[in-house]
């Protein structure tokens, strides 16, 4: 009998905040790309001054990451579209954490901040989908 293969939450946890690390990557290499978190252009010098962004990337994408393993609980494995629900969850606190971020920290024109959270769509898409290939199938009946 066929079981299904999962992986542990420190797994879970190291694929979420390393596809989050390379999505904040893109930011480097394109900055229109860039999230919320990384527009330390439209912060304010004191904030500016005093976190870099070689800092808060991984500290931004190890809590999203978090935040992922506990949508994960939510939906429960066997639900249909799992993947599709998965992201609506994701984008949602995507866009209430750096939505609320770029309200309050950030001075910069709507388009950046719309282009900013609007990154969020594929960031979590793929977070979804490959936390969920991840995590498998719960096993059948025995």
């Amino acid at each position: 009998m066929a079981t299904a293969r999962t992986s542990g939450a420190v797994v879970l946890f190291f694929a979420a905040w390393g596809t989050n690390l390379a999505f904040d990557g893109l930011a480097w290499i394109a900055a229109q790309f860039a999230p919320p978190h990384l527009l330390s252009a439209y912060m304010p010098e004191a904030i500016r001054d005093m976190v870099s962004r070689d800092v808060l990337a991984p500290v931004t994408s190890a809590v999203l990451a978090a935040i992922a393993l506990l949508v994960l609980s939510l939906v429960p494995r066997e639900a249909p579209r799992r993947v599709a629900h998965l992201t609506a969850w994701l984008l949602g606190f995507w866009l209430l954490s750096e939505g609320l971020l770029a309200w309050v920290w950030l001075d910069a024109p709507a388009l950046v901040v719309a282009l900013a959270l609007a990154g969020g769509i594929p960031r979590s898409l793929v977070v979804a989908w490959l936390l969920a290939r991840l995590q498998g199938r719960p096993a059948g009946p025995r």
